[in-house]
């Protein structure tokens, strides 16, 4: 499998990069269909605030908030080796020199990626939420999932880091934006319309992705023809 990674990783970059301005598109569209105000604002969105008022007050110092964030960027890796066909043997997590994992065979982009995009805990708390009828605490509580989600990878992303130069730094930076855009972006379309909600979402990612790709098109074709 990790041959196959390998073999996809041009093409998943040239796409991501290609629906990046889809991928924000999509989400602009979310956020003003909601039309949110100071009297109206959902569970998710408060969750999501009060997490970051906390971060900002206490876990973002190292010895409170860091042994939760490797913890969980950790058991990202952990999650996505085990995915893509590796025995995972062992991990190791602390509070102030960072954690890794071991598995056995030579790794892809995708194991090294993944905690820059995928928020773990807010996908354990949606497929609890698929088994239950909507509850206000349980989306004030993805809220902040998603909060801590943005946080810590907000701390985890730095030049000297390993795993952008594992998975390639260029490449990294061609896949991340639109990955990260997207799974925000649909997690709160799920939540916001069900399955329904995804499927309307990818129809305006193809739909945007055409606009853009016309745009593009005539701006090569104009720039040909004054040449």
């Amino acid at each position: 499998m990790d041959r196959f990674f390998s073999i996809i990783k041009l093409p998943v970059a040239l796409l991501s990069l290609w629906i990046f301005p889809a991928s924000l598109l999509v989400l602009w569209d979310f956020a003003v269909a909601q039309r949110y105000s100071v009297t109206n604002v959902p569970p998710l969105l408060l969750g999501f605030i009060v997490y970051y008022i906390l971060w900002l007050l206490l876990f973002r110092r190292r010895e409170l908030g860091s042994y939760v964030t490797t913890l969980e960027h950790e058991v990202t890796h952990a999650v996505f080796a085990l995915l893509t066909g590796h025995k995972v043997t062992r991990m190791h997590v602390t509070a102030k020199q960072g954690g890794h994992v071991v598995y056995e065979g030579k790794g892809n982009w995708l194991i090294s990626l993944a905690p820059y995009f995928f928020p773990t805990v807010t996908v354990l708390l949606l497929t609890v939420r698929m088994f239950m009828e909507r509850n206000a605490w349980l989306e004030g509580g993805i809220g902040a999932s998603l909060a801590f989600h943005v946080t810590s990878t907000y701390v985890e992303t730095h030049g000297a880091q390993t795993d952008f130069k594992h998975a390639g730094r260029l490449f990294s930076f061609c896949f991340l934006p639109s990955a990260n855009v997207l799974t925000y972006t649909f997690i709160a379309l799920y939540l916001n319309g069900g399955w329904h909600g995804i499927l309307s979402g990818l129809r305006a990612l193809y739909r945007h992705t055409g606009e853009y790709s016309v745009l593009v098109y005539h701006f090569i074709e104009n720039f040909l023809r004054s040449s």
